[in-house]
């Protein structure tokens, strides 16, 4: 080899070595490698655990899973229930912990099938791949739930039009109805997707009438999830109570008890807390109070009834219990409700007259409620004996209490459990105070 071969050789060589610090420095590799190989070494990647999979939509699945060791980016695979080959649906970076898949034409999600989903972390330094979960976890998409919108009595009340919004994923509308005295809910019939209202042409008399909506899939007989939403059939005149309904939800008394009587001027209700946290009422009737109206400054012999919210403290009557489960005591001839000052507003049994009302001297008495106004603390001659009682025979009005048909008081008692609230106001704008 000539001299000048071998020169020229070194020289290379040389230049090489001095260019080769600023090849491996930072500055020279690109932003994305850097961070991969700071996320990833060249180990093998970790094994993905997978957390959870779920539908949120009849055409979406997400799936989670925890943070492995090693990763560059993971992969998401999927497959119908039964199939042998995984599809790989997504790529994504190695801080993500979840994914949702949208269905599109190249991966479609079917609503109604079971999809299986996994996922696989990749390390792209060693080119590597982690453990991952062969099993995969299974998920079942079905259509989307129904949002309610109305349902109205026509003017005759002989049917209920029931009207929701479109849905997304199924083939036919179900439509289930079911009343305060049901325990479950009845179908009624079904509709086309293309169709957003049922008539209900039997609707049960006497009762408020709830429906839900439910979307079925007639091809794979997938049926949307409950959303846990009714209606109410109203009218305009019901839409008052509606609109009670909300207001009542709304009070701090609602957070204390699941039933309340409630008592608005001369109209009596009683209302029943339903497992999604609405009101149902359950019974409307007309009432009589105290000959001098209504007053949030009640004293004794003022012949006013007390406005406020208070708990029902327990039946009683000259009768027999007629079947209520709440507390019910049975008036006797020893039975008072004191006025002395040492037991001032409580019920007192005593072979000798004291001063108060001797109970069973009382027609009216025959079925009552006894109702908790002026207790904790007991104030003296601020009023006591305030009941909800069986009417007099000729008039409505009473001394302070509130009055109601025996048939109705009797009702009362059949549907009150203990715990149960009564609320008195002149208007419903003022249930917001109590």
């Amino acid at each position: 080899m000539s001299r000048r071969t071998r020169s020229g050789r070194i020289l290379a060589l040389l230049l090489a070595a001095s260019l080769l610090p600023a090849l491996l420095s930072p500055a020279a590799v690109p932003l994305e490698a850097r961070a991969a190989s700071a996320a990833a070494s060249a180990t093998d990647p970790g094994k993905t655990v997978l957390v959870s999979v779920s539908s949120p939509a009849c055409n979406k699945v997400t799936i989670s899973w925890k943070k492995t060791t090693g990763v560059s980016n993971y992969r998401i695979y999927y497959k119908e229930a039964g199939a042998s080959k995984w599809q790989r649906v997504a790529v994504v970076s190695a801080s993500q912990q979840k994914y949702t898949h949208t269905a599109s034409r190249s991966f479609p999600i079917t609503v109604g099938k079971d999809y299986v989903y996994t996922v696989r972390a990749y390390n792209a330094i060693s080119n590597k791949y982690g453990v991952y979960d062969k099993k995969g976890l299974t998920v079942r998409t079905v259509p989307d739930k129904v949002n309610l919108k109305s349902a109205i009595w026509n003017s005759a009340r002989s049917s209920v039009t029931v009207t929701w919004n479109a849905s997304h994923g199924g083939t036919y509308y179900r439509i289930y109805r079911r009343t305060p005295s049901t325990a479950t809910w009845k179908y009624l019939g079904s509709v086309r997707a293309s169709q957003l209202k049922f008539v209900d042409k039997s609707p049960v008399k006497g009762e408020d009438n709830y429906y839900t909506v439910r979307f079925y899939n007639h091809n794979t007989k997938a049926i949307s999830r409950s959303s846990g939403t009714r209606v109410t059939a109203t009218t305009a005149k019901d839409a008052g109570m509606s609109q009670t309904s909300l207001l009542l939800k709304k009070t701090k008394t609602a957070a204390k008890t699941k039933q309340i009587i409630l008592v608005v001027d001369h109209n009596l209700t009683f209302w029943e807390k339903a497992s999604d946290g609405n009101w149902d009422r359950r019974l409307s009737a007309y009432c009589g109070y105290g000959s001098n109206g209504l007053s949030d400054d009640r004293h004794e012999g003022d012949r006013t009834t007390p406005i406020g919210s208070f708990p029902i403290l327990h039946g009683f009557g000259i009768a027999a219990n007629p079947g209520s489960t709440m507390q019910y005591k049975k008036v006797t001839s020893n039975s008072y409700w004191s006025g002395e000052r040492s037991t001032y507003n409580q019920w007192v049994e005593s072979a000798r007259p004291i001063g108060g009302e001797h109970l069973i001297d009382y027609y009216q008495y025959k079925y009552a409620m006894a109702i908790g106004f002026n207790r904790n603390p007991t104030v003296y001659k601020k009023g006591s004996a305030i009941f909800l009682h069986c009417k007099s025979y000729d008039h409505w009005s009473t001394a302070g209490c509130v009055s109601v048909q025996e048939s109705v008081m009797k009702q009362l008692l059949l549907l009150s459990r203990n715990g149960v609230y009564i609320i008195i106001v002149r208007n419903q704008n003022d249930l917001s105070s109590y």
